[in-house]
């Protein structure tokens, strides 16, 4: 099964990478994560992109960031997660 990781940065989500990639049955297509476009920080850590891009490289994944305002209002924050969603369908 195809499927994609929402990274936080976090040790929860490298913790989830660990178990996914134990599993033969699913195909890991990549990362996605939110982005605090003022900061260029990730939305949940604020971990700095280059961090978090680092992290996908040594995961040997694709990573797609999408960009959110700060403050994001959750119809922001609906409408653009929403978007990836369809896109990765």
């Amino acid at each position: 099964m195809k499927t994609l990781l929402s990274w936080s940065t976090g040790k929860d989500s490298a913790w989830s990478l660990h178990v996914l990639k134990q599993d033969p049955t699913i195909e890991l297509a990549g990362l996605f994560t939110t982005l605090n476009g003022d900061a260029d920080r990730v939305a949940m850590h604020a971990t700095r992109r280059a961090v978090m891009e680092a992290q996908a490289d040594v995961a040997g994944l694709p990573l797609e960031v999408i960009e959110i305002p700060y403050p994001c209002p959750n119809e922001i924050y609906e409408a653009r997660l929403g978007a990836f969603v369809e896109k990765a369908k």
